[in-house]
């Protein structure tokens, strides 16, 4: 299975930095509510950027995509 990279043209949006704030919110939520680990782990473990464009765990790039569409494009 391919994961996206920090450099897939999903990250060539630009956004206000409230937001990003608010997609980050959404996505540090998300990962908390499934109980994986604590805040620490998350910042570095889960969501730390590699050479290359990746991050830590390849997972996270497709939830934060999930949490930017689910902030920017809300369900009416």
């Amino acid at each position: 299975m391919s994961y996206p990279t920090l450099e897939d043209p999903a990250f060539d949006r630009a956004i206000t930095l409230r937001d990003a704030y608010r997609i980050m919110e959404r996505f540090a939520s998300a990962y908390l509510a499934r109980g994986d680990t604590l805040v620490s782990d998350f910042l570095y473990a889960y969501a730390g950027e590699c050479i290359g464009g990746g991050v830590t765990d390849p997972v996270a790039i497709g939830d934060f995509l999930d949490a930017a569409d689910q902030t920017l494009n809300p369900k009416e």
